[in-house]
Parts: structure tokens; sequence; C-alpha cells
């Protein structure tokens, strides 16, 4: 970790209002750990229409009465996008929504770069689905 990196549970969210859920559930886990909460958008180059900037105002108006710095960048690389700005940060958990049936495989593509991040998956009802971090012994004995 650098020096300006403190622990923290990072939260993925699109431009859906209902990403809310997700902000919340994140600042619970990060409650847990006794750690901040942080919020990363990672949207298409190009997307900023006067409805996504009203949701992402909201949005970041949410994360901001919790406590929570949010990032946003525009790319055509969310997952990687992620996984670099989780690793830069010192994030030790991360919090996503449930991917859609035209899903990009974000979850798995995080999963793979960085095993040692336990990931939570908030579904549409507010359930968590928590996938724990692999250890380095596992990680080695599947090389």
């Amino acid at each position: 970790m650098n020096e300006n990196q403190s622990a923290n549970v990072l939260v993925c969210v699109t431009d859906q209002l209902s990403c809310e859920r997700l902000i919340r559930a994140g600042a619970a886990i990060a409650d847990k750990y006794g750690v901040p909460v942080r919020v990363l958008s990672v949207l298409p180059e190009g997307l900023v229409s006067p409805q996504t900037a009203k949701v992402l105002q909201s949005l970041y108006d949410t994360a901001s009465s919790l406590g929570a710095e949010m990032t946003f960048y525009f790319n055509k690389e969310p997952a990687l996008t992620a996984a670099v700005h989780a690793s830069q940060t010192g994030a030790i958990h991360l919090v996503s929504g449930t991917p859609g049936a035209d899903s990009n495989l974000f979850i798995e593509t995080i999963k793979g770069l960085l095993p040692e991040l336990p990931l939570s998956i908030v579904d549409a009802d507010g359930r968590l689905l928590t996938f724990p971090a692999v250890s380095q012994a596992v990680q080695s004995n599947t090389r």
C-alpha cells in the first residue's frame, strides 16, 4: 500500500438510481471493518446525458451523506479500471450489484485480477452474496 492509501471498502456503481442500495450496503460492510467506504463509477466514454448527470449527482449525494468519497472514470474497461483503482486505493473489500444478462463479465474479471479481495454482490432486494478472498496457498496450488 502507498502512504496515501488507507484500507477501505470500495463500492462499484453504474448510472442507475438503484445503486443507492449498493452504497448503503458498502457503508454497512465498511462499518463492520471500521474503515471508510469509497464509491467508484466507471461509465463508457461519452456517456454524459442530463439524465446520467442527475443520477450520478443523486448517488454522489448518497455517498457524501455516508461520508464516502466518490470517484468517476469514463472509459470502456470498467472491470480493469475498478481493479486498478481498488489496488491503488487500498480496498480490502469490493461491493457490486448483480450482473445483468448483458454482463461483460465484470465480477469474473475482478475476481481474476484481485483474488485476494473479498467481493460482495447486492441483489435487487438488498441481499448480500459474498465471495471470500482466495488465499495465496490456494492460488499457488491452482497454477
